[in-house]
């Protein structure tokens, strides 16, 4: 009977059950598995993409209203900006100035200001595809001028002149645009905006330097700085508590569910009406007989903060926000 037994174990070791499986055949089985698991997401995120924009559908009806805020920044500058006689007299229009010139130079792109955009906006389709929108922003407006030069063949009084010259202002405003928005392309997701604006100025306040260095190879001869940190102009009586001019724009809408929108937008305002409400360019200079190793003039020079009086506001306003729509 034990010679039997070891003749059944025999036998039932012997089955290829036990043995390896084919390499081949094994990894053809993994990779047909593999392929067919993602067919079935393949299928399965087609399907849920299908019924998400059949169900939330680009649809802007006649009648609809879509109530919405915004958030963002804003990147401006002043258009026109340099004076005739680049020369700042804060809070006076006559003073006595050392080194009277000063040839600062601008750029739209270098002195740019960097501020705050918010807002709530109404928009309300007129036609299918086109509304009329409006609504109340923040936004800070202004400049931030940097200038530094040197000059080597300085011959007034000999040696090297190293100047630097920093302007900031800053004017925030409260704007009420006014504008016509077309939804285009096929999904009418894209949209393009035109129209007006008018802003006013809450608050406006400045930041100033004027610094300007001689100096010879072993000593500096003279040393001259004038600074104003945060200067708030409270009773706003030097630049014009209205703004106005024209607005463009271009974004993107996507329903994410069938009452809430989200939008990305781009805003280029252009302004038309000055921003100085004080003085004009006018300008002139008696020279004061020295009594150290320069002169000095006696100015009266009556300009915007050392700016033209004609510079005009223009900024752009990226932002992102969320609506929600009152409608059918």
């Amino acid at each position: 009977m034990v010679c039997q037994a070891h003749r059944s174990l025999a036998r039932f070791l012997s089955v290829d059950r036990f043995a390896a499986p084919n390499p081949q055949t094994f990894y053809t089985a993994t990779v047909t598995t593999n392929l067919k698991t993602a067919m079935k997401q393949i299928l399965f995120l087609s399907t849920l993409i299908l019924i998400t924009n059949v169900l939330f559908a680009q649809k802007k009806e006649k009648g609809d209203l879509i109530i919405g805020f915004s958030i963002g920044t804003s990147f401006s500058n002043l258009l026109n900006s340099e004076a005739p006689h680049k020369i700042n007299i804060f809070d006076s229009d006559v003073n006595q100035v050392v080194f009277s010139s000063f040839d600062y130079k601008t750029g739209i792109l270098k002195d740019l200001l960097f501020g705050v955009a918010s807002g709530i906006r109404i928009e309300y389709f007129i036609k299918n595809n086109l509304s009329l929108l409006s609504g109340i922003s923040y936004e800070s407006k202004g400049i931030n001028l940097n200038y530094s030069n040197r000059i080597t063949d300085y011959t007034t009084i000999g040696g090297v002149l190293a100047e630097k010259y920093k302007l900031k202002i800053c004017n925030d405003y409260l704007t009420f645009p006014i504008l016509l928005r077309k939804y285009v392309l096929k999904e009418k997701n894209i949209f393009v905006s035109g129209g007006v604006y008018m802003g006013y100025l809450l608050s406006s306040r400045i930041d100033y330097l004027n610094q300007k260095t001689v100096s010879d190879e072993s000593e500096i001869l003279i040393n001259y700085s004038i600074w104003i940190d945060n200067e708030k102009d409270k009773k706003r009586k030097y630049t014009n508590k209205l703004d106005f001019g024209f607005s463009l724009g271009t974004g993107y809408a996507k329903n994410i569910s069938d009452k809430l929108i989200f939008k990305s937008e781009l805003t280029f305002n252009i302004g038309l009406r000055k921003v100085a409400s004080k003085y004009n360019n006018d300008f002139s200079a008696t020279r004061v007989p020295y009594t150290t190793m320069f002169n000095s003039d006696l100015v009266r020079s009556t300009n915007y903060y050392g700016l033209n009086l004609n510079s005009k506001n223009i900024n752009m306003l990226i932002t992102i926000g969320l609506g929600y729509r009152i409608g059918k």
